[in-house]
């Protein structure tokens, strides 16, 4: 009956040590050093429940500690109108932006001025390229009548080069005619001598 109602002892597994160093954790900081190996295999607390193969190291982060990725808003969105609540309104007002402070003296002065300066600015550069546009006008005609007075030019040379090649022509057409007469050999033609004065 002793012997019955001894409990039997499971019979213990030979344990497999791991070396090595765990994640550090709030509970972990209290233990003593011993505790940092790890064991392969039930223990005392957790007798009757697999707990698996621990393995040294830093544990894999669970899916509570994954941190959603930000997503980029898409670009056809359209803008953003703020409404604000009033308690006196069922309806929202339109955000509108605030009006801008009232101008002081000095700063009225200088908008005139630099309004004077622009005004002037642009009328010196405006002056600057009418009157280079006026020169430019006037080159241009002067270059044009210099172009018309040389094509005219042109024009009588090669008419008077076309009156030389045709008197050449007629001289070569005299010149070598057979059919006039030679009036330098006919006798009676040539001038009478004047006697000298007599002695």
């Amino acid at each position: 009956m002793a012997s019955q109602g001894r409990r039997r002892r499971p019979l213990r597994r030979p344990e497999t040590v791991v070396p090595g160093e765990a994640a550090e954790t709030d509970s972990e900081l209290s233990a003593s050093s011993s505790e940092e190996e790890l064991y392969l295999g039930p223990s005392g607390p957790t007798r009757g429940r697999p707990t698996g193969l621990r393995v040294a190291g830093e544990a894999a982060e669970t899916d509570s500690d994954s941190e959603p990725e930000p997503t980029a808003a898409p670009g056809d969105l359209p803008p953003l109108v703020v409404q604000r609540d009033t308690a006196g309104e069922a309806w929202g007002a339109e955000e509108t932006p605030a009006p801008a402070p009232a101008r002081s003296l000095l700063q009225l002065r200088l908008a005139e001025s630099q309004a004077r300066l622009d005004h002037d600015v642009a009328a010196a550069v405006s002056g600057v390229y009418r009157r280079a546009g006026r020169d430019v006008a006037a080159l241009a005609s002067r270059l044009a009548a210099a172009q018309a007075a040389g094509l005219a030019a042109a024009h009588s040379v090669r008419l008077a080069r076309g009156d030389l090649c045709a008197l050449a022509e007629r001289l070569d057409i005299v010149a070598g005619c057979r059919l006039l007469p030679d009036i330098r050999g006919v006798p009676g033609t040539e001038p009478e001598q004047d006697p000298g004065p007599r002695a």
